[in-house]
């Protein structure tokens, strides 16, 4: 009997040992698995996050697994792009974006085919409608937060944060932040 409880004492110490150095391990492994994370493309930030974060990424990179396919204006442009189920070249501009200069017959093939160096209407005009048409398979930004983003280039009052309002420039370049365009800051 003795020598059984002089096995089974060894084998707690095993454990024990075994259990103290699998937990000083815990702390490096969780490190080292979550360090792939701060390396990803980070194009899938919203507005408040584009703000805050370091916006560092694979420029021009427009599928993520995390974010998913996006497309450039030019792209949806093109009579060989099929549009996502829901929305055609016919779709009413004004049925999501109502309020600006463009007029209100205007359709997502039309605004798409206009040139993108007349007005900033036009310029974001285009942007959104690209946007709207990646969130069926784009994670961000939401059409919520593209359809605030319209109406706050309309009214001047976009702030997805609570500070200052954004310009016309700053909605461009998050917009095309989110389809992998080249941006400066």
């Amino acid at each position: 009997m003795p020598q059984v409880a002089a096995t089974a004492a060894s084998r707690m110490e095993a454990r024990r040992r075994l259990l103290k150095g699998g937990l000083a391990l815990a702390p490096v492994a969780m490190t080292v698995t979550s360090r792939p994370v701060l390396g990803a493309n980070l194009e899938c930030h919203g507005p408040t996050g584009f703000q805050s974060a370091n916006v560092s990424r694979a420029v021009g990179k427009t599928v993520d697994l995390a974010c998913g396919t996006r497309k450039r204006p030019s792209d949806w442009a093109l009579a060989t792009t099929t549009f996502p189920q829901g929305f055609t070249r016919n779709t009413r501009f004004s049925d999501f974006f109502p309020g600006s200069s463009i007029p209100a017959g205007t359709t997502f093939g039309g605004i798409l085919a206009m040139s993108s160096s007349t007005s900033a209407d036009v310029k974001i005009g285009r942007l959104v409608v690209a946007a709207i048409l990646n969130s069926v398979t784009a994670t961000v930004p939401s059409r919520a937060q593209i359809i605030a983003l319209w109406n706050g280039h309309v009214n001047k009052t976009y702030s997805p944060s609570g500070e200052a309002p954004w310009d016309d420039a700053k909605i461009i370049k998050y917009l095309q932040y989110t389809m992998g365009t080249v941006v400066s800051f």
